[in-house]
């Protein structure tokens, strides 16, 4: 499986790894103390949860929501991604409830070998084909590719030592040194992809005499893509003081073969000092408006000229929600100030003409390049006094990268919608690529 040349390539990653600090940061980029250790600590609850879920003492529908609420809490799986809650949320939804109860109660199971675990992965791939293959939005339906991860997951909870997870991070390190090969069936990348773990872990023990879990394999190629991913960007991760509204998370694609040029320079609209603040502001306000309208909102554009307004207006009358946005190009980051007055007035004036449309969920957004202040007060008050629902603060490039996502993975508006109003402020793009990788 493995030539010489690619058997020097894993004992330079594992080597590289190795010697040095061995520090495994979470999908937002931030250092985790002994990770090992703290998913252990976690399967005896998660396991709980399964468990209960076997015995029919949780409905689905519980289930689901035991297993989102805890992965949110403890992150360290990548389970709150799209392969993982994503495919799960649109799995129970477009099935009948016992009809999925039955399947997963059986695919969830551990299996007792990698000829029974192909033949789960297939069942729940032919599943999902069921509604994928005929679904004319195929952003609704759960996606047969996600099978890999999503039992994988649920495997290794019950034996970490025999079930490696099937991570798009690690199947693009496997590409970047040539040992990935692709498959039609989902069965059979995972075979593969087990197999070929298998091999690594016996080439590196046989090289160094050490014991390798599959823990270790996985920190140590996730090591090897995070710098290769800052060496072709060009950036190194402590470089945040500077750039902090800049990504620092590994991403498997380009953002710009998503978004059209119009849209790709909001970014610089936002540090452009050579304009006029009246003119900066009202272009950046344009582009801001044409992102939320590629997202597919109704979008109502008031901004500079038409007196105490929001620059735009955001609805989805399918949901009953609607967004009062305010556009900031402020090139050394965006702190309240004066403006406090002049939200509570578009809020005052807009919340209740959006009531009494039958918009029941209301939001305020604020889009800038950066944020230099503390909100939390202000949001307080806010969210408790008035009909906004969530206060949410975003940068530039994370409204960017929410736009490639929407666009790469064919996300529907209620996922647009439920990513915005469940990450937390400021939302980085950090936070918008940890939401929809599974690491």
């Amino acid at each position: 499986m493995l030539d010489k040349v690619q058997i020097d390539k894993i004992l330079e990653i594992w080597n590289t790894y190795d010697s040095s600090s061995k520090i495994v940061k979470d999908t937002k980029g931030n250092p985790i103390d002994d990770i090992d250790k703290l998913r252990r600590d976690c399967f005896p609850e998660l396991t709980g949860y399964i468990e209960s879920f076997y015995k029919n003492k949780i409905t689905i529908g519980e289930f689901k929501t035991l297993i989102d609420s805890f992965n949110k809490r403890n992150n360290y799986w990548g389970f709150t991604a799209t392969k993982g809650q994503m495919f799960f949320n649109q799995l129970v939804k477009a099935s009948n409830e016992s009809e999925i109860t039955k399947l997963l109660q059986k695919l969830l199971t551990v299996p007792d070998d990698i000829k029974v675990a192909a033949e789960k992965i297939n069942e729940l791939e032919t599943y999902c084909n069921k509604y994928f293959l005929k679904a004319n939005d195929k952003r609704k339906v759960p996606n047969p590719r996600s099978s890999c991860y999503f039992l994988s997951y649920f495997w290794q909870i019950f034996d970490h030592n025999k079930w490696p997870i099937m991570y798009t991070s690690l199947v693009e390190a496997f590409t970047e040194i040539g040992i990935w090969s692709e498959f039609e069936s989902q069965s059979s990348t995972y075979e593969y992809f087990y197999k070929l773990n298998d091999n690594i872990i016996l080439t590196i023990q046989t090289a160094t005499g050490k014991t390798i879990s599959y823990w270790d394999l996985e920190h140590a190629f996730w090591d090897f893509y995070d710098n290769r991913t800052k060496k072709i960007l060009g950036k190194e991760k402590d470089d945040r003081a500077d750039k902090e509204s800049r990504s620092v998370i590994s991403v498997n694609f380009d953002i710009n073969d998503y978004i059209i040029p119009k849209i790709s320079k909001l970014i610089e609209l936002g540090e452009d000092d050579s304009k006029t603040a009246a003119k900066k502001g009202y272009e950046f306000e344009k582009v801001v408006a044409e992102v939320f309208k590629q997202l597919d909102f109704d979008t109502e554009i008031l901004g500079q000229g038409t007196g105490r307004n929001p620059d735009v207006i955001a609805k989805i009358r399918e949901e009953n929600t609607a967004f009062l946005i305010d556009a900031k190009a402020y090139s050394k980051g965006y702190s309240l100030g004066l403006d406090d007055r002049a939200i509570s007035e578009y809020i005052n004036t807009h919340c209740p003409k959006l009531v009494k449309d039958g918009y029941k969920k209301i939001g305020f957004i604020i889009v800038s390049n950066s944020f230099r202040t503390d909100f939390d007060e202000f949001i307080n008050e806010v969210t408790w006094n008035t009909e906004i629902k969530r206060f949410i603060l975003i940068t530039s490039e994370a409204l960017l990268y929410l736009l490639a996502y929407r666009t790469k993975d064919k996300l529907g508006l209620q996922e647009i919608i439920n990513c915005l109003v469940s990450l937390g402020n400021p939302i980085t793009s950090d936070k918008i690529i940890s939401n929809f990788e599974d690491v």
